[in-house]
């Protein structure tokens, strides 16, 4: 005889529940609809809990879960709501003010239960295919992905097993593809270990949500514990450079002297650092005649140029780019190839000299015996690898490579001196369609105010922007606003502002040993954004656009029709804050193995060897002394070309 269904109540009517339903399924649907009202589509729950299945943090994870299930029950509700009525009762219009309450609250836990199940619910419409996409004007992906071989040859690891060379490499983004491209060369056996999955242009579907859960770090869902930062990072063979924005900046001077006196370490002003950027930079192909203006760039230029300010082209590591709307998509992976990654560059080359990659590898120890690493040990889906080596090379991102050394019983300065480049911008309303989400990656910038307090001031991009993206930027406050915004997608432009932060955070580990990230923006870190984003305003207002926001949580806009009002929106806006109330991405981490003399202030040496544990080597943005002001990917590659170097003379 067949069990009799489970029914949750919604809307005043009965709902079956499966028994395969995690508990606290219909908390979520009715929040979801809460958040999106009538468009809210029934795939919206699923996809919430796949969300928070891919969090980092086990307990962050166990304490959502058991909201859940307490906010389904009277005495739950009525802690969480100061009502007794379960959430998944309550009707659409109920769970919008509860939402409301919640968000305003002087109560931390129910601040963070709003911005987190706002944002799950947001994410989980319009990062997907659906009605949503057609009533806002966004296309999604603009035909199929081609059909071209894969041209590497992980190893595949089938059971438990232990291999053997004399370094492995953990990660293989800039970093890892970089330092293991480099000791292949000086004929030292590589092994390199890659937690993503191997994904090529055949692989890149451009659909935004089951692309950001297979390329990023924990599927975009990691962020600072206070939520206000929320952390982007690549997680596939090649990291971050297969979904970055190709711009790569050469380390300005004054940040290299800053270094210098920071570290202790000659390098970064002698020449040698910056012999390194150049040959990486000619390897990649790095040029400013790909960088045809889109949109959005076109935009920023325009303003620029009205006020006098600084406007150029950005420096792109690219060959044969299409510079065409659809490389607004390579965010997700760029299908013709154009882009040259560590997977497409570094990684051929490693592979080309005998170096072995393994993808699937989540690395949890490097191990260390009399002082010195001899391997690490992983898991591989459910196998067991060991790879023992000479020696261990951490290269996993600022994120990754301290969460190591820290399970692996490191201490001392890892995981401090953490750098976020915490972005955020003015946005603007026009009358004619942007399509922000079209055109070349990044072509256009401006370092007008660099120079600030000694250069530490910001500069200005414009990135692509996907519509889960924005709907998660757009602070949400009641459905019929947001779907208003939203429904203003193809008219909105903005000027990012990317600060070079001072502000200091920490990578720890929980119980599980994934990170925590602890990141609070100092006040003259705050200055400057506040005064970065009032100068971004002006920016658009220069371009055209006839109505100009802040990203605060509670909508503060202006019209540049009205005399004197740009000030008044700026004054308001600086007298409200940054801090707490506005949500920052982080595209670029950097600094929590930073580089230097003192061991009592940094993590590894000139030589980038831990000062705890010989022949442990730290080759990516952790490394950094501190921040560098501009997007790092050739940073990174040359902190890693010149780690080679230092790695082979002392293994060879």
């Amino acid at each position: 005889m067949a069990a009799e269904p489970a029914f949750v109540r919604y809307n005043c009517g009965m709902v079956p529940r499966t028994t395969s339903e995690r508990p606290g399924s219909g908390v979520l649907a009715a929040l979801a609809r809460g958040v999106l009202a009538n468009r809210y589509e029934v795939e919206v729950p699923k996809r919430m809990g796949a969300l928070l299945d891919r969090l980092a943090s086990a307990s962050d994870r166990a304490q959502l879960l058991r909201a859940m299930r307490a906010l389904d029950t009277r005495a739950g509700a009525f802690a969480l709501t100061g009502r007794s009525i379960p959430v998944s009762w309550l009707s659409a219009t109920d769970a919008e003010q509860l939402l409301q309450k919640w968000s305003s609250s002087r109560i931390p836990a129910q601040r963070r239960l709003a911005s987190v199940f706002t944002a799950m619910s947001l994410q989980a419409l319009y990062a997907h295919p659906g009605r949503a996409w057609q009533e806002i004007g966004y296309p999604g992906p603009l035909g199929s992905a081609p059909d071209r071989p894969k041209l590497l040859e992980p190893l595949v690891i089938s059971s438990d097993e232990t291999l053997s060379s004399d370094v492995v490499v953990v990660g293989s983004g800039a970093g890892g593809g970089c330092v293991a491209a480099g000791l292949a060369a000086a004929g030292l056996d590589v092994v390199v270990l890659e937690k993503g999955a191997y994904n090529s242009e055949r692989d890149f579907h451009h659909n935004e949500g089951d692309a950001t859960a297979e390329l990023y770090l924990y599927g975009a869902t990691l962020a600072t514990t206070d939520l206000g930062v929320r952390i982007l990072a690549g997680s596939t063979l090649g990291g971050g450079t297969v979904v970055n924005y190709t711009t790569s900046f050469k380390t300005p001077e004054h940040v290299l002297r800053q270094w210098h006196e920071v570290s202790g370490i000659d390098a970064f002003v002698s020449g040698e650092f910056s012999e390194s950027l150049d040959e990486v930079a000619g390897r990649l192909g790095v040029n400013t005649d790909s960088s045809a203006a889109g949109k959005r760039d076109e935009l920023l230029e325009e303003g620029l140029k009205k006020l006098g300010w600084h406007v150029d082209m950005l420096p792109r590591a690219v060959r044969s780019c299409t510079q065409d709307e659809s490389c607004g998509y390579c965010g997700f992976g760029c299908r013709v190839g154009a882009k040259q990654s560590s997977m497409l560059t570094f990684l051929h080359d490693a592979a080309d000299r005998g170096a072995r990659l393994v993808t699937g590898a989540d690395v949890r120890k490097v191990v260390v015996k009399d002082g010195r690493a001899t391997g690490v040990e992983a898991t591989v889906g459910a196998h067991r690898l060991t790879v023992k080596a000479t020696a261990v090379v951490a290269a996993g991102g600022a994120i990754e490579s301290p969460a190591l050394l820290l399970r692996s019983g490191l201490g001392g300065q890892v995981g401090r001196n953490l750098r976020l480049h915490p972005g955020t911008a003015a946005w603007g309303l026009f009358d004619e369609e942007v399509r922000m989400w079209e055109g070349t990656l990044q072509a256009r910038y401006s370092h007008e105010f660099r120079h600030w307090d000694g250069g530490w001031g910001p500069i200005f991009e414009t990135v692509p922007v996907h519509p889960g993206s924005w709907a998660t930027a757009l602070a949400w406050r009641s459905a019929e606003d947001h779907r208003r915004f939203m429904d203003r997608f193809r008219n909105v432009s903005f000027c990012a502002v990317l600060p070079r932060d001072t502000s200091s955070g920490r990578v720890a580990i929980g119980r599980d040993g994934n990170p925590r990230i602890e990141y609070r923006l100092g006040a003259d870190d705050e200055r400057r954004i506040a005064d970065g984003v009032a100068a971004a305003g002006k920016v658009l207002e220069a371009a055209g656009a006839y109505e100009i926001f802040s990203p605060h949580r509670c909508y503060l806009s202006y019209r540049p029709s009205a005399r004197g009002t740009h000030r008044q929106w700026a004054e308001e806006a600086s007298r409200l804050g940054y801090r707490g109330k506005v949500t920052f991405h982080s595209f670029h981490q950097m600094g929590t193995c930073r580089m230097g003399t003192n061991p009592s202030t940094s993590a590894i040496d000139a030589g980038n060897e831990s000062h705890e544990v010989r022949n442990l080597f730290v080759a990516d943005a952790s490394a950094f002394p501190t921040a560098s002001g501009v997007n790092p990917m050739l940073s990174v590659y040359a902190i890693a070309h010149r780690a080679a170097r230092k790695i082979a003379a002392r293994l060879s």
